[in-house]
């Protein structure tokens, strides 16, 4: 019975147009990247779309197997009536046959049903009711990893989720951009390297600025692989706070595109980094990770936001004070044995 269920799902949607959307953060939308891969492999005549952020365009749409990567323009809480109005006006026009929601929002919820798309699939939260197929939301309890409940998606259309390998493509061009800046610091282009991400967006996940400046520190002092520190623009400012003058480590805090900082993952022996989005970025390109991560509860802890894939390592406490430079180090040391 199941089997035929599953036929009859393919027969139904093998060339049928999809739409996937997940609008949120770099994090958040990464770990879909298996749901996503799950349903192109299920169908692999379906055209695919995906509407995403509009900071992570460049990047999802450099992915082969995704075939279209579409920009949400989000904005004032007080105008989502307007946007959903806009968003439905420009996916009626694609017809599509049906609509994946991962991250519930009325927006969202509305546009589609306003789109016509006739089978709606998503989460029985914030106007589920404009949904033809609906989960309950049990993320909160943190019972399993984020990319399971998104595969969960997918399950509800009576589709498999086998997952193949998410490879994402080898950034050439600007790996060869990433060298070059590397270079005008006295990196070379064979030389190995160690990533750190010191930042977070959530100040409980931030591990104390001081211990990651210690950190850097004994990893520039003892390890034989350079050092290069990474963040977004918004942390340029805040640099100073983890690395001392004199240090042995390189500063591209605020210096690199989305595609660039995954083309310096791509070349990264490992990154250690609190909770953060560029943790799931190396996880995607295969690079391995040392997380961080002092969250009080299961729903915000590794259990449910840890790093996807094999070869990682988390070290986990009750709040990131608890956690030492020593033992950080240990398992640097340990994991790049």
């Amino acid at each position: 019975m199941a089997s035929a269920r599953i036929n009859a799902a393919r027969g139904q949607a093998q060339a049928a147009r999809l739409l996937f959307i997940r609008t949120d953060r770099l994090g958040e939308t990464l770990l879909n990247l298996p749901a996503v891969a799950a349903l192109k492999a299920a169908l692999p005549e379906a055209f695919v779309t995906w509407l995403v952020h509009r900071e992570l365009e460049p990047l999802l749409a450099s992915i082969p197997w995704i075939d279209r990567v579409h920009v949400h323009r989000s904005g004032s809480r007080a105008l989502w009536w307007t946007r959903a109005l806009q968003l439905g006006w420009r996916l009626r026009r694609q017809a599509f046959d049906v609509a994946v929601i991962s991250n519930p929002m009325r927006e969202l919820h509305a546009a589609v049903w306003l789109a016509g798309i006739p089978r709606r699939v998503g989460y029985n939260r914030k106007w589920g009711w404009l949904l033809t197929d609906r989960l309950e939301d049990r993320k909160a309890l943190g019972e399993r990893h984020e990319a399971e409940y998104n595969l969960d998606l997918i399950r509800a259309l009576g589709l498999p989720t086998t997952v193949p390998p998410v490879e994402l493509p080898r950034f050439e061009r600007e790996q060869a951009e990433v060298l070059e800046v590397m270079a005008r610091q006295c990196v070379h282009a064979s030389e190995p390297f160690i990533a750190i991400h010191p930042w977070t967006s959530n100040p409980l996940k931030q591990w104390p600025p001081a211990r990651f400046r210690e950190l850097i520190c004994r990893a520039g002092e003892r390890r034989r692989e350079a050092v290069v520190v990474i963040g977004g623009r918004e942390e340029a400012a805040r640099a100073g706070e983890v690395l001392m003058p004199g240090t042995r480590a390189v500063n591209l805090v605020g210096q690199l595109t989305l595609t660039q900082l995954a083309a310096l993952l791509q070349r990264a022996r490992i990154l250690v980094s609190n909770d953060s989005g560029p943790v799931h970025l190396a996880a995607a390109v295969q690079t391995k990770t040392l997380v961080l991560f002092g969250a009080p509860t299961a729903a915000t802890g590794p259990r449910r936001w840890g790093p996807w894939g094999e070869g990682h390592v988390v070290i986990w406490k009750p709040a990131m004070e608890a956690i030492t430079v020593d033992e950080v180090f240990t398992a640097l040391e340990r994991q790049l044995a």
